[in-house]
């Protein structure tokens, strides 16, 4: 009997913790703007310089919109919880191509970009000329990013 209590209790506790996963993950939300000085690409979309604003289609898609050419694409994503820290854009820079990686936000959450093709194909370029990726951060605009 007591056996099968633990049992009980140990399932009940497993399926109380898996429930929470999708409701955490429904509390990531981001609403931010970043000015960024270089072309970029994110997902199959290239972007000029200039202003963007991020934001969370949902707990696993990224939307970035462009201010000035109303360029806009969706990416899917994957979060984690990090420490508190400043919100800011990373960019992963291949050669002379940047990719927007990740989006860490100030409340301790951490969204990463999943490599695209061509990400992945610029990335085999650098390792054969042996040249290192470097990371560029970018902080997102005051005010605007929000996550709870």
């Amino acid at each position: 009997m007591k056996s099968s209590f633990r049992i009980t209790a140990l399932a009940t506790l497993v399926a109380a913790l898996a429930s929470l996963s999708p409701a955490m993950r429904a509390q990531t939300t981001l609403n931010a703007q970043v000015n960024v000085p270089f072309s970029f690409d994110f997902g199959t979309t290239h972007f000029a310089p200039g202003a963007y604003t991020l934001t969370m289609d949902g707990p696993d898609s990224l939307i970035v919109r462009g201010s000035e050419d109303g360029a806009v694409a969706v990416v899917e994503t994957a979060w984690e919880p990090t420490q508190p820290g400043i919100s800011q854009a990373i960019f992963r820079e291949h050669g002379d191509r940047y990719f927007l990686e990740e989006v860490l936000i100030a409340n301790g959450k951490r969204i990463t970009v999943n490599e695209s093709n061509a990400e992945r194909r610029a990335n085999r370029e650098s390792v054969m000329r042996d040249s290192k990726a470097n990371q560029i951060a970018l902080a997102l605009v005051p005010g605007h990013a929000l996550g709870n």
